[in-house]
């Protein structure tokens, strides 16, 4: 039994980071990340095909977050206030939607930004004492880097990086009776 669990999350993982569809030259940087961090990056991805954008941004990172609706970085925010209906709406304004095109890419680029905020975020879950990379650590990535359209709709939400570190680190702290 506990290996038919085994395979299945296996396959599930295998699944998620087909959707992500990372370059190659990208894939070495996301090794640590969670099943629902790959998962978040599939959907930014499809965020960025639903625009029309030929790279995947900071923006299309914080449109997966929203999208996927659950985790530590959702949980955070909601507990911080922000409604993730006007932040992606935010996010939206922010950034326009790309020429129509007919030709679907299969690996979306990172923009040098992501790259910046995969690495701060890697840098925050070190200095956490975390071994993995999850969407609180993608969205404290977002909020150190400070800029881009990301940060900008976080900013408008009145988000900042100690408090949401704050809560995070309440949000993930074992709470024993």
């Amino acid at each position: 039994m506990p290996m038919n669990w085994f395979k299945s999350i296996r396959k599930l993982l295998a699944k998620w980071k087909a959707q992500a569809a990372v370059p190659k030259a990208d894939a070495a940087m996301l090794s640590n990340f969670t099943p629902r961090a790959y998962q978040v990056l599939g959907l930014a991805r499809q965020e960025a095909k639903r625009l029309n954008h030929n790279i995947l941004g900071t923006e299309h990172l914080l449109l997966g977050l929203i999208k996927l609706g659950n985790g530590v970085a959702v949980n955070v925010l909601k507990k911080l206030g922000v409604d993730l209906e006007t932040a992606r709406i935010k996010v939206e304004q922010l950034d326009s939607t790309g020429p129509d095109r007919n030709k679907t890419l299969v690996n979306i680029p990172f923009t040098p930004r992501l790259k910046r905020v995969i690495a701060l975020a890697q840098q925050e879950a070190k200095s956490l004492n975390h071994t993995y990379v999850g969407t609180e650590h993608l969205l404290l990535g977002i909020l150190a880097e400070g800029n881009g359209v990301a940060a900008m709709a976080l900013r408008h939400s009145k988000v900042d990086l100690e408090k949401t570190r704050k809560e995070i680190l309440e949000e993930i702290t074992p709470k024993f009776p």
